[in-house]
């Protein structure tokens, strides 16, 4: 069974087109002798490749416009991929199609670390302003009181040129993770959100604390601690640094459940696809 994996700029490009085709022995981006393969086109608009391979799979990823060329070109032969829950919900529901797989996104520990035990010293926060929708200095502020330094690393930017490396040791050098993100960026993207920051700390054994987004209910409950209003976040982020036999029970259930998302077992999915 050979792939080919077609993938352009970005987060989805990086890490569910080039880390999977590098897993799977695959293609990357190529121009010939592609078209007996099963095709991946992640996240991508397909004009410029029709007629499609005949094993061909747009992977939606998290794009409400790979979502909206399928919605408006229904005779566009191609499988469908979804890779949360919610997502996938969505797409059967919004298509009516009944051939839409699941396969979930990978986190980025392929080393499988875990977190030495240590004080409890670092909060982190991953990914860009959006992600996080509150003040950073009060976040900071609030922090500091209960004796926690606060790490931010808006730098997703670099991770687009598969900087993994990047990731695991902002993971590596945090003890516990917060999220805080009652809106969408936009209601298109709304459908479209994902668990896999929580399943990214979750691997490494770093417990998060988050606002509670319908795809951590949906796929990370009770693996992570929910917080509706900054107050109670604060709460669990101390609860987490005060006792040590509750942040192990955190941590355990987040890294047995996390093992499901390691490229070892979704990459297992693949070979499913026709």
């Amino acid at each position: 069974m050979n792939f080919s994996f077609f993938f352009g700029q970005g987060g989805a490009g990086a890490c569910r087109g080039r880390q999977m085709a590098q897993k799977l022995g695959g293609k990357i981006n190529p121009k010939i002798d592609y078209r007996d393969d099963i095709c991946i086109f992640v996240k991508k608009i397909l004009q410029d490749r029709l007629p499609l391979p005949t094993h061909s799979y747009l992977d939606v990823n998290d794009s409400p416009r790979a979502y909206e060329y399928i919605r408006d070109h229904p005779d566009t032969k191609i499988g469908i991929i979804a890779d949360s829950g919610i997502i996938y919900k969505f797409l059967k529901k919004e298509l009516k199609r009944n051939d839409i797989y699941l396969i979930k996104h990978h986190h980025c520990n392929f080393e499988r670390w875990v977190r030495p035990d240590r004080p409890v010293k670092t909060v982190g926060i991953m990914g860009s302003i959006i992600a996080f929708q509150y003040p950073l200095d009060k976040i900071r502020r609030d922090l500091k009181i209960i004796g926690l330094e606060l790490k931010y690393e808006p730098d997703y930017w670099a991770f687009y040129k598969d900087k993994r490396e990047k990731v695991v040791k902002f993971y590596k050098n945090i003890d516990i993770q917060i999220a805080w993100r009652p809106k969408a960026w936009s209601p298109r993207f709304e459908p479209f959100r994902r668990p896999l920051k929580l399943i990214n700390a979750g691997s490494f054994g770093i417990p998060t604390v988050a606002y509670p987004e319908p795809s951590y209910v949906d796929e990370f409950d009770g693996y992570y601690l929910p917080a509706l209003k900054i107050d109670q976040l604060i709460e669990s982020v101390k609860k987490l640094k005060d006792y040590p036999g509750f942040y192990k029970v955190i941590v355990d259930r987040a890294i047995k459940k996390s093992e499901e998302y390691h490229i070892d077992n979704i990459s297992k999915l693949y070979l499913n696809l026709k």
